[in-house]
């Protein structure tokens, strides 16, 4: 068991870590891609961006745990947050033009596919509200007529002045 590492292990592993941390800005522009496309909400930016860090955590700690046997190191770290920065500021600018042409073809996609049934959707709200209106003025027409009759008839049981007066019902 070595317990300090050569100068050539250690440049190894930090070169290692370099191009993982590149792998985790990809990373942070899939994330960026997917949170732009379903929402812009705020809400979902932190959930998003709380669900990316806490998958760098566990990535992170698998890496150490596979290249330098679980040991947490400085430049371990600072190679992981190097490389993400050389993405970043590098290949970053051009993955936010080449991500705002996806989402914008994704987009589109999306209003031609949903477009027929947004028509669909607004025929058959005007056909519904026509037949829904119809049937309200049917309905208050009945209301008022039943309540007439219930009215016009002193003889109901809820009229109690009129279960007294009406003959009717009068023992012989």
């Amino acid at each position: 068991m070595e317990y300090i590492q050569g100068l050539s292990v250690q440049t190894e592993i930090f070169l290692l870590s370099l191009g993982f941390g590149f792998l985790l800005g990809i990373l942070y522009d899939v994330f960026r891609t997917l949170r732009l496309i379903i929402s812009k909400s705020a809400v979902f930016t932190v959930f998003m961006d709380i669900l990316y860090f806490v998958l760098c955590a566990i990535l992170i700690f698998s890496f150490n745990l596979v290249v330098d046997s679980g040991k947490i190191r400085l430049y371990v770290l600072l190679g992981d947050l190097l490389g993400w920065l050389v993405y970043y500021f590098s290949f970053g600018e051009i993955s936010i033009k080449i991500s705002n042409i996806i989402i914008s073809l994704v987009r589109r996609t999306l209003m031609a596919i949903s477009k027929p049934f947004i028509k669909l959707k607004k025929h058959m709200e005007r056909k519904f509200k026509k037949f829904f209106l119809f049937s309200k003025k049917i309905i208050r027409k009945f209301y008022k007529k039943a309540k007439f009759d219930l009215q016009k008839h002193r003889s109901m049981v809820y009229n109690l002045n009129g279960y007294i007066e009406n003959n009717t019902f009068k023992d012989n």
